[in-house]
């Protein structure tokens, strides 16, 4: 009996190792339900791994080779597309050695924490009753709809589930619009159907069994923590190549955050003492219309003026470097995102910067303050060299 449960054994670890080189083929391990030496915990276990790694096979393919995805572009003799998918296939390939190796060692995987996907119950206890109403619901399913989310984003700006659900509904709409724009029509309609199918899933597991499958993904895909962590990284560096006391990194985090609280709550104050106008405030956001707003500058809006100002430039930008057939006009669509995500700021935040698009203004303000403390050196210099000059020469 017991030499029996070792060739089982045996057996299974060779079925398991077996998942990873049966590309797709081996996912009909998990439909077998009679032979034990598939049909357990370790086999399956593996099988779903394995179906994981042959599905980005596929999935590059489709992307890089089939629809040809960058392949207008090239780094010398070697086109993009093709670069992409060898190093896409060499990582997966190593993914493949490894799990062998650690299948061929008995060791498990598991699929839902490696992937950081969680499997959570009554996920908007805001009440803590443990239970989901109706709305919750509701709020859950829309928060995956592209440019919808927005609307219940900065109410349930401390709802883990919220977020995630947000970050990824940015992430695929980005990706469907980069598609869109530069004309890949197949993989727009393979994203989006796939997209679909993930949001009747989770309607259905919601609706039906009130449970709900998150994604969680990380904070910095959020604008703010990101553009947050671009200023920590860079004075970070700066730190660490100055001739100063250097400072770690904890120390420069705890010092940008407490100073961006600060500033934002005397900006806030400083705002709400200044002027208001009486002109529909949500024109402030149309690009282009919201260059009359520029008159406007120093009210209690000034900063969202500035903001949107920007917005307008670059949308300028965009239209005069496709008429010079340098630029795809269809980019304009992306300034969907910071015109929807940003709007609600204008009625709850006075002092709102969008990140990167405001500094951007800070540039141009810092280079016209170079330019006239430049020019008034130059004057002044230019008038002592002149008072010296009409000065009566000593005999």
């Amino acid at each position: 009996m017991l030499e029996n449960s070792k060739i089982i054994t045996k057996k299974s670890k060779g079925n398991a190792i077996s998942a990873y080189l049966m590309i797709f083929i081996s996912w009909l391990f998990l439909f077998n339900k009679v032979n034990p030496e598939i049909n357990n915990s370790f086999v399956k276990a593996h099988t779903k791994t394995a179906m994981l790694i042959h599905f980005w096979f596929l999935i590059t393919y489709i992307i890089f080779i089939s629809n040809s995805v960058f392949a207008s572009y090239s780094i010398i003799w070697f086109w993009i597309n093709n670069i992409i998918t060898d190093i896409i296939y060499l990582f997966l390939l190593v993914l493949l050695i490894i799990w062998i190796y650690k299948a061929k060692n008995w060791e498990t995987f598991n699929l839902s924490k490696k992937l950081n996907i969680s499997k959570t119950k009554n996920v908007l206890d805001i009440d803590w009753d443990w239970k989901i109403t109706e709305k919750e619901k509701i709020t859950i399913i829309l928060s995956y709809i592209p440019f919808i989310w927005y609307f219940i984003y900065w109410k349930y700006q401390n709802n883990k589930v919220i977020q995630d659900a947000v970050r990824l509904n940015i992430i695929i709409s980005l990706i469907i619009l980069l598609l869109f724009i530069y004309s890949y029509n197949n993989l727009v309609a393979l994203f989006s159907l796939a997209y679909i199918i993930y949001i009747t899933f989770v309607w259905i597991t919601l609706f039906g069994i009130e449970e709900l499958i998150t994604i969680r993904l990380p904070e910095i895909l959020s604008p703010n923590k990101l553009y947050v962590n671009t200023i920590i990284f860079s004075k970070y560096l700066k730190s660490y190549f100055s001739s100063k006391k250097f400072k770690s990194f904890d120390i420069i985090k705890k010092e940008v955050l407490e100073k961006n609280k600060i500033e934002l709550l005397e900006n806030e104050k400083d705002f709400k003492t200044k002027k208001d106008f009486k002109i529909s405030k949500f024109l402030i956001y149309i690009p282009f219309i919201n260059l009359i707003f520029l008159f406007f500058k120093n009210t209690k809006y000034s900063f969202h003026i500035i903001n949107w100002s920007i917005i307008t430039l670059i949308s300028i930008l965009i239209i005069t470097l496709n008429l010079l057939w340098y630029i795809n006009v269809n980019l304009i669509i992306l300034l969907l995102f910071p015109i929807m995500f940003w709007i609600w700021n204008l009625n709850y935040k006075l002092a709102y910067k969008i990140p990167f698009i405001f500094d951007i203004y800070l540039l141009f303000k810092n280079i016209v303050s170079i330019f006239k403390t430049s020019s008034k050196k130059i004057k002044e210099k230019k008038a002592e060299e002149n008072e010296v000059s009409l000065k009566p020469k000593e005999v």
